[in-house]
């Protein structure tokens, strides 16, 4: 199977960014949310939706309204834990048979915000946790449309990041320019291509 470098960390601190970098470095990026989205319009799992949360989470069509999911999700913990045993099993086998498709010598960089908190697979060849400073990532998600509050609220349901470091290979800190963060990029891809990692 080819290499994958999967990414987590922090709400708002540049996840995205870092994954287009590696990209931009011949990574086959993949993203774990919108797979997340493509399965929550499969009809079966907006079926399961509205039998959990009643039809107010479905458009006309019977799509999932994604705001309506979202206010259901992140203000109850039971609410979480059952969308999160929906989606992950679907978002995780549908992220290994991507990464199973790939030729040996192409290798991947897979966003994967709750890569701990459902267990890290196997085809998982390093995790990279990427952090910033919290007053950048309150900047990053006010641009988003989210305020503090939001990203409080946000965090509560993740495992704390102090956990989620130390499960990593690789912590990036994002707190300079795009400049610096591309060379921490490639020294930990230089790395992980030159060492054996599981």
């Amino acid at each position: 199977m080819a290499r994958a470098i999967a990414l987590t960390g922090d709400v708002g601190a540049g996840k995205s960014t870092v994954a287009g970098l590696l990209e931009g470095m011949g990574g086959v990026r993949l993203d774990a949310d919108a797979i997340a989205l493509e399965q929550w319009r499969r009809p079966e799992v907006a079926r399961a939706a509205a039998r959990r949360w009643g039809r107010r989470v479905l458009d006309p069509s019977g799509g999932i309204v994604r705001g309506a999911v979202a206010g259901r999700i992140f203000t109850d913990r039971a609410e979480y834990d059952w969308a999160c045993g929906l989606m992950h099993p679907l978002v995780m086998a549908e992220l290994e048979r991507r990464v199973a498709e790939l030729s040996p010598d192409r290798w991947a960089v897979a966003e994967v915000p709750l890569l701990f908190e459902v267990g890290r697979p196997a085809w998982v060849t390093a995790a990279v946790f990427v952090t910033a400073p919290r007053a950048l990532r309150i900047a990053r998600c006010r641009e988003r449309g989210w305020g503090e509050d939001e990203l409080t609220r946000r965090e509560a349901f993740y495992l704390p990041s102090d956990e989620r470091m130390a499960l990593s290979d690789f912590v990036l800190n994002n707190e300079g320019d795009l400049a610096s963060l591309r060379r921490k990029a490639e020294a930990i891809v230089q790395d992980i291509h030159q060492n054996p990692y599981p």
